[in-house]
């Protein structure tokens, strides 16, 4: 049996993430860890007492704190694709008890929020021995989700323009993902001025996609440059096979719903 470690604060939480490694699996919600056939830890340490509940609001943006659960966000939150990813985690008891934090570790093909954050350029923030080190959202995955601290907070801007999640299921309530896309498009005198682009499913962690985003800055929102930001998302994705669909499927569906994601935006 596992031994199980509760800190009394943050900074004692890092101490011991310093101390235990590999061998110290962290606990908030746990729904994650009910969901994985993972070997089990030698120590788990829950951090759900440790205050990281809290949202803020400013007009530049929103602070989430890492124990922020999937119905705080789906009740709370002034951004709607976001609240559309949180209520798409299971049913209502996960809702209650998953956190922002957990689904950022999430394994692919799960993991919806973290979509959402990355199309929205957040940053993380996560408490070390050695104090507090924040980057980007999109950097962490890129570097292979590897944590050597607590993540604590999680920060991005009001999106940058119209803002669209959707999500590939086998049926429309409760479903596994199979993939997920969120994209946030500035459009800027009839072109486009930003683009941000993120999957789910993708990958072995939720992905942007650079190629599918320079596809479209500076062109026209309409069916020729949807249609090559589609073709280069399905040629820069490395989707998995699992028991819920297969790694041609996830292509397929990627390209797809990338086109529905950009249409709506265009459709205004």
């Amino acid at each position: 049996m596992a031994e199980y470690l509760q800190p009394g604060s943050v900074e004692e939480a890092a101490g011991m993430i310093a101390s235990h490694g590999s061998s110290l699996a962290i606990v908030a919600g746990g729904t994650s860890a009910m969901r994985y056939s993972a070997p089990q830890a030698e120590q788990v340490m829950g951090v759900r007492g440790l205050g990281m509940n809290n949202i803020e609001r400013s007009s530049g943006g929103l602070s989430l704190g890492a124990g922020v659960t999937m119905s705080q966000i789906r009740e709370s939150l002034p951004i709607p694709a976001l609240q559309d990813a949180a209520r798409g985690v299971g049913g209502p008891a996960v809702q209650n008890m998953a956190t922002i934090g957990g689904n950022i570790f999430a394994r692919q093909p799960y993991g919806d929020v973290a979509v959402v954050l990355l199309a929205l350029d957040a940053t993380v923030t996560f408490s070390t021995a050695n104090g507090e080190r924040s980057q980007k959202l999109v950097e962490f995955y890129d570097a292979g989700a590897q944590a050597d601290g607590l993540l604590t907070r999680i920060d991005c801007a009001a999106p940058g323009g119209e803002l669209v999640y959707l999500k590939c299921g086998r049926r429309r309530f409760n479903s596994p993902t199979v993939v997920a896309v969120a994209a946030c498009i500035g459009i800027d005198n009839g072109k486009v001025g930003n683009a941000c682009i993120a999957f789910g499913g993708a990958g072995k962690h939720p992905m942007r996609c650079v190629a599918a985003e320079q596809a479209l800055i500076g062109k026209a929102l309409g069916d020729a440059s949807i249609k090559a930001a589609a073709q280069q998302a399905a040629g820069a994705c490395s989707p998995g096979t699992d028991s819920v669909a297969t790694e041609w499927y996830r292509r397929r569906m990627i390209a797809t719903y990338l086109t529905r994601a950009l249409q709506q935006i265009a459709a205004g």
